[in-house]
């Protein structure tokens, strides 16, 4: 998801045999409202922090919330669970760069569970080296795009007519809706507490 409406946001689905349903963006929330809505998903997984850190109302760095009885400085349980596996993350803090993108979530997420819709959050770089290894190319570099180009059709069916129409988010979509699949059937780990907001990752089997 994008921190703002005025750039595309990448949304997937996919039904309980892994085979890709839906693929396509939105701007704002209420498209993305009135698809959960009309697709009526088992859950929807999506890949931004949903929750701040014990203590804090707000990520402003003018804001004195942080004087808040027993706050934590330095992210979320979750984000220093991550950090302890080796997974890289931005921390939910004062002044994060995400920070917009970390208060749409929220607000999204409160309305989807409004309209009745099960909502979890997940991480796709966490996906990316909980399933494929650490050595996953950086989002941004110039191997990432024709890597999961590669490699999303070992995981999602029905992918072949649409790979060369994948873009990053939308790769990052899927893997999010890959994950919210895994959680289905129980195939996860949940890392975090619930009121910080806890992610939902690819439990590793061996």
């Amino acid at each position: 998801m994008r921190s703002s409406a005025r750039y595309p946001s990448a949304v997937a689905g996919l039904d309980e045999t892994c085979q890709v349903a839906l693929l396509k963006t939105f701007l704002e929330d209420q498209e993305l409202m009135e698809l959960a809505q009309s697709c009526a998903p088992e859950l929807v997984a999506i890949g931004t922090p949903l929750g701040l850190p014990r203590g804090l109302k707000c990520l402003e760095t003018v804001c004195q919330c942080c004087n808040a009885r027993g706050p934590r400085k330095t992210g979320r349980e979750a984000e220093l669970e991550l950090a302890r596996l080796g997974i890289s993350c931005f921390f939910t803090s004062k002044g994060s760069i995400i920070k917009n993108l970390v208060y749409r979530g929220i607000e999204l997420k409160a309305k989807l569970q409004q309209q009745g819709q099960i909502v979890v959050e997940t991480f796709p770089h966490a996906t990316k080296v909980m399933l494929f290894g650490d050595n996953v190319p950086p989002k941004n570099s110039t191997r990432s795009l024709a890597y999961w180009r590669e490699q999303l059709p070992l995981l999602v069916k029905g992918l072949d007519k649409c790979l060369e129409q994948l873009d990053k988010n939308s790769c990052d979509a899927l893997l999010n809706a890959y994950t919210g699949l895994l959680h289905c059937q129980r195939r996860t780990e949940v890392l975090g507490n619930a009121a910080e907001g806890q992610v939902v990752v690819p439990r590793q089997e061996h």
